[in-house]
């Protein structure tokens, strides 16, 4: 009988999380920002025009090493690294565009 408890509650508990993620998940990844976007091919045409901007790589290193993706001439710094002061490696007076995968 205790066992029985036991595997309703862990029931219960599953269905409330994966209902509180359907509710809170859209509202979290559709949320607004002031950051501005570019799409791969408007990437791909400033640099084709040599704009004068940093390409910042903020992926992990397992996430980097399994990757056949890397932009040539990208700084890489994991993001959580960001927030150790390694910002400060980037220029102020250029474009940055972040990417990952």
């Amino acid at each position: 009988m205790l066992v029985m408890r036991w595997l309703w509650k862990g029931l219960f508990f599953s269905l409330f999380f994966v209902a509180l993620n359907q509710l809170i998940a859209p509202v979290v990844f559709s949320a607004k920002d002031d950051v501005p976007r570019i799409t791969i091919q408007e990437l791909k045409a400033k640099m084709d025009q040599g704009e004068d901007m940093v390409i910042l790589d903020v992926r992990l290193g397992s996430e980097y090493a399994g990757s056949k993706i890397k932009i040539k001439g990208a700084i890489r710094i994991p993001v959580f690294q960001l927030e150790d002061n390694r910002y400060k490696e980037l220029p102020r007076d250029k474009d940055i565009i972040a990417y990952c995968t």
